[in-house]
């Protein structure tokens, strides 16, 4: 290594570790095609991002406070869908007594469906816990450097795109005091505070709002350490995508 590059800071990786932006790219990868997976998910499929979680947890390396503070906030959108595929399923009665009793069958899909959100909810937790918000824009940017020909900025995009995510997770405190300072309806202060939160998130996504520092801390979060020791858990994670590719394929021939 040279002087130079060592008052850059550039400093040789460790032998078979990956830069920290490709490290990145595959771990963004790795959640997207774990979502796709889950498009009408079965039992099976789901087995194994929950294991490969459980190594993660037991290792240290997965919020779970984070994780469960996630799923908390989507707590109404996932009553609306047990209740929609339990009570208001076709396989449901129609009359009489039959309307009170959800479906066997509609709990069931809701349960599978519920679980698959949490599942990418809590993965979610894991990419913007395990990398910083710097490493995160990195490797969406080498994703979106294939649409450069179609004359998408990457960089720029994800750059808004973290920023307005960093914003809307630390706006809850100056939410509560906005909501607390404005009188009127329920109606009228729910209004007022959805055009608070718009007025933000489209700030962000034009660029013209600075991070707060507290939003650095809560987006940032834990590091997952060094991309050495991020390797591990991105391997992990693909072959947790795998896994679920294979059984989703396989499905169909174990029924045949």
């Amino acid at each position: 290594m040279t002087a130079e590059a060592a008052a850059r800071g550039e400093y040789p990786r460790p032998r078979g570790s990956l830069p920290a932006d490709a490290a990145a790219s595959l771990a963004i990868g790795g959640v997207v095609a774990m979502s796709a997976t889950l498009v009408n998910p079965g039992p099976g499929v789901l087995a194994p991002g929950y294991l490969v979680l459980i190594v993660l947890l037991a290792a240290g390396r997965w919020p779970i406070r984070r994780g469960l503070r996630l799923a908390w906030r989507l707590k109404w959108f996932l009553l609306s869908l047990l209740i929609f595929f339990g009570w208001l399923s076709p396989e449901g009665g129609l009359l009489g007594w039959e309307r009170v009793i959800p479906s066997p069958q509609g709990l069931a899909d809701a349960g599978l469906r519920i679980a698959a959100l949490l599942l990418v909810v809590f993965w979610v937790a894991w990419l913007t816990s395990a990398l910083d918000r710097q490493a995160q824009i990195q490797g969406l940017t080498r994703w979106l450097t294939l649409l450069r020909p179609l004359g998408v900025r990457g960089d720029a995009f994800a750059r808004r795109l973290f920023l307005a995510l960093e914003l809307f997770e630390a706006q809850q405190t100056e939410y509560r005091a906005f909501r607390s300072r404005i009188s009127g309806s329920r109606w009228s202060r729910l209004r007022a505070g959805r055009e608070f939160l718009i007025e933000r998130l489209d700030n962000a996504l034009a660029g013209n709002a600075a991070p707060p520092q507290e939003a650095a801390k809560v987006l940032d979060g834990p590091s997952g350490g060094s991309s050495a020791g991020l390797v591990w858990q991105v391997a992990l994670l693909w072959l947790a995508v795998l896994s679920a590719i294979w059984l989703r394929a396989a499905a169909p021939l174990a029924g045949a």
